[in-house]
């Protein structure tokens, strides 16, 4: 199982807190819907690590936690 912190804008009923069964960041991505969505609107992170922007085949193993957050910019 592996543990995927939603930010709000994407819970759309689901908890700040979802467990899922997936095996690639990907498979994350189209199970929360947001597959359709543009890469640049979300940042990922796996067990504290950032992933680089567009890295989505990234494996996951069960127990890792997948944070996603929504990007932002500022001046």
């Amino acid at each position: 199982m592996i543990t995927v912190r939603v930010p709000e804008p994407l819970r759309d009923g689901r908890g700040e807190v979802v467990t899922m069964n997936a095996s690639s960041l990907d498979e994350i991505i189209q199970k929360l819907g947001i597959d359709g969505e543009r890469d640049e609107l979300y940042n990922f992170a796996i067990n504290g690590e950032l992933i680089i922007h567009g890295e989505k085949d990234v494996r996951l193993n069960s127990g890792d936690e997948v944070e996603i957050v929504v990007a932002f910019s500022g001046g």
